[in-house]
Order: C-alpha cells, then structure tokens, then sequence
C-alpha cells in the first residue's frame, strides 16, 4: 500500500481511480471521522465529501500558486 500511496502524492498514479483506501483514509482525516462515523456515512455523502475536499484542494493550490507568481515578480 506504500508505493500507490507515495506515487499519488507524487503525482505519478496512473492506474485509474485511487484505491478505495485512499478516499476513506482522505475522509477520515479531512472530515475528522472516526471509522465507525465513515461507516454509517452513506455513500453518496462520501462521494459528495470528497469531490468538495477535490474542488476546495484546487481552489487552494491556485490560490498558492498566484501568490508565488506574485512574490516572485516582487522579488525581481
């Protein structure tokens, strides 16, 4: 399970879809579950969960990105 994880953190996971493993351990830490609360999550709240986890990590890694650029051009 070490490697799948270290090549979706790298950015090099090219197997399709995460492993289910990944999504709940990714709830559990984000949502602050436990995992008896992951378990009585239906399903559909998960997905939902963790598409809105996706949009808010994008949301920050643009917002990250936009302040590099900007310290950098102030740098220069």
């Amino acid at each position: 399970m070490l490697l799948p994880v270290e090549s979706i953190l790298d950015g090099t996971w090219a197997s399709g879809d995460a492993p289910a493993e990944w999504a709940d351990f990714i709830l559990m830490r984000r949502m602050h579950w436990s995992w008896d609360d992951l378990q009585q999550t239906p399903l559909y709240v998960r997905r939902y969960a963790l598409d809105f986890l996706g949009l808010i990590a994008e949301q920050e890694e643009q917002e990250n990105e936009r302040a590099r650029r900007e310290a950098d051009r102030r740098m220069r």
